[in-house]
């Protein structure tokens, strides 16, 4: 079994939202899971289905896809990135993934809390796919 910390979770946080958000954390000195990767983009919607699934397959253990959800200012994006979402989990399921590996949510620019609660929970449901399939 892996420690916690040992988990690879990518997030992928948007430039005007959820990276400030991500950027209270680290100025309050509070800590995340070293095996946390943060990938700071304008919007996750740039991100074709494929991106996901490669991540998986190359390792990657969680992603959490931190979105601006409605106040996204690109018209249209997160409804288009959500429909992706959706359509990459139905691929995870065709391909043997567990679809809890991928979250979407939204993150504010002050939600420190809500940020570190996003990957302890994916740490979380990490351990438990881990314990499920040790038991299989």
């Amino acid at each position: 079994m892996k420690d916690p910390d040992q988990y690879k979770i990518l997030i992928l946080t948007t430039n005007i939202s959820s990276y400030p958000g991500a950027n209270t954390v680290g100025q309050a000195r509070l800590q995340y899971s070293p095996g946390t990767s943060i990938l700071r983009v304008p919007d996750p919607v740039m991100f074709p289905e494929e991106f996901y699934l490669n991540a998986f397959r190359k390792g990657v253990d969680g992603i959490i896809v931190m979105s601006s959800g409605s106040d996204c200012p690109y018209e249209g994006a997160y409804r288009r990135l959500s429909a992706r979402i959706q359509r990459v989990y139905k691929r995870m399921k065709e391909e043997g993934i567990d679809p809890s590996r991928l979250k979407l949510t939204t993150i504010c620019t002050v939600c420190k809390a809500a940020f570190l609660k996003e990957i302890a929970e994916m740490q979380q449901n990490l351990r438990k796919l881990e314990e499920a399939a040790a038991k299989a």
